[in-house]
């Protein structure tokens, strides 16, 4: 079922999906033997309901709690954000118990050892691990729209970025950036943006007033209805030189050692040691990896962790992830879904320039 933003978007109905999250949180009561499950954190209550728990962007606590129990579910909001909770985010099936905005919502959440949480506090039981691993195989709906919304962030980054010209800010090409990703009806966590003085020096370059010069890197996490979608694309002014073409192409091979590595039951940290030799392999420093971390998990957050060497945590089918690496001020970013076959490409952008690397199709660097 969808229905239109006010900018006339279809949206999905937030009660779409909304049980197959629910049985997620249940098994977790159940499989605790709790009473109850309190979620406090923005990026486990915008997985659960399916919309946007925020009100600034740049906070964890979200503007609503929401206590889950065995037979019905509960937001607990202020009289400020209720009325637009109920029309425009949460699930019917959702109750909203509304207190004055001047009132603390602490005071009515469950607290005890037999209710869960995501958040310390109340003498609460910790479940964040569980519902963190809850969320990180996407359900069917939650796929369909996160590829959706992929697709979307790399067009809308990729059309700004045809804009760019060497005679630009970093904040120029920012704000065009910006627009693409709200004409999507994307909002914008991160944008990064770095021309060719900038970029040699700096893995996350907020932008400034510097020119852009002979080449541009522009990196985004897009989100919409709490689902975020991470993507770099670069543009070049120049005539790249022969060693220019050499350092992105090995870094399209080490991207494809992740990529290829990137396995449903493998754990993060398997994938991770191919770094500490396809870098060296491919015309880098061994220990490039160590400069920046390579990505990681994500969905819901930019990145929930970024992965390393030593993390055991399993890949997940149907799992969100975003390899991110770099060298030299190249640097490669898509968002990938993991299938029982391997990886998906969810951010792609028919328009962009491509090269085959591997069987997959990669983003070159358009050349202007």
């Amino acid at each position: 079922v969808l229905f239109r933003s006010q900018r006339g978007t279809p949206m999905p109905h937030p009660d779409a999906g909304f049980d197959e999250r629910l049985a997620k949180v249940r098994s977790i009561i159940v499989g605790h033997g709790l009473s109850s499950l309190v979620i406090r954190r923005n990026p486990n209550i915008a997985w659960f309901i399916a919309g946007r728990a925020h009100v600034p962007s740049t906070i964890d606590t979200s503007c609503l709690d929401i206590v889950v129990t065995q037979t019905e579910v509960i937001a607990v909001t202020n009289s400020i954000e209720a009325p637009r909770l109920k029309d425009e985010e949460l699930p019917n099936s959702i109750r909203i118990e509304q207190i004055e905005w001047w009132e603390s919502r602490d005071g009515k959440l469950p607290t005890g050892r037999l209710i869960g949480t995501d958040q310390p506090g109340g003498d609460r039981t910790d479940v964040s691990i569980e519902l963190e691993k809850a969320r990180q195989s996407l359900t069917s709906f939650d796929r369909d729209r996160f590829l959706k919304i992929s697709v979307d962030a790399a067009i809308a980054l990729g059309n700004a970025m045809k804009l760019a010209t060497r005679n630009d800010r970093e904040i120029d090409v920012a704000g065009r950036i910006s627009q693409a990703l709200w004409e999507k009806d994307l909002e914008i966590s991160f944008i990064g943006v770095a021309g060719s003085e900038r970029v040699m020096k700096y893995r996350h370059p907020l932008p400034t007033s510097s020119l852009v010069g002979s080449r541009v890197v522009a990196s985004i996490c897009a989100k919409r209805k709490g689902l975020i979608a991470s993507v770099t694309r670069i543009v070049t002014f120049d005539p790249l030189s022969d060693e220019h073409e050499k350092e992105y192409s090995g870094l399209l091979n080490v991207e494809r050692g992740l990529l290829d590595a990137t396995k449903v039951g493998e754990t993060f940290g398997q994938v991770m040691r191919t770094v500490t030799t396809t870098y060296g392999e491919n015309g880098y420093e061994s220990d490039e990896w160590q400069r920046h971390h390579q990505g990681g998990p994500t969905g819901y957050l930019p990145r929930d962790w970024p992965a390393t060497l030593v993390q055991e945590r399993t890949i997940a089918l149907n799992q969100p992830i975003a390899w991110n690496p770099t060298g030299k001020g190249w640097k490669l970013e898509d968002t990938w879904l993991t299938t029982s076959d391997g990886v998906r490409l969810c951010t792609s952008d028919p328009q962009w320039p491509n090269r085959e690397v591997g069987g997959r199709f990669r983003p070159d660097l358009l050349r202007r």
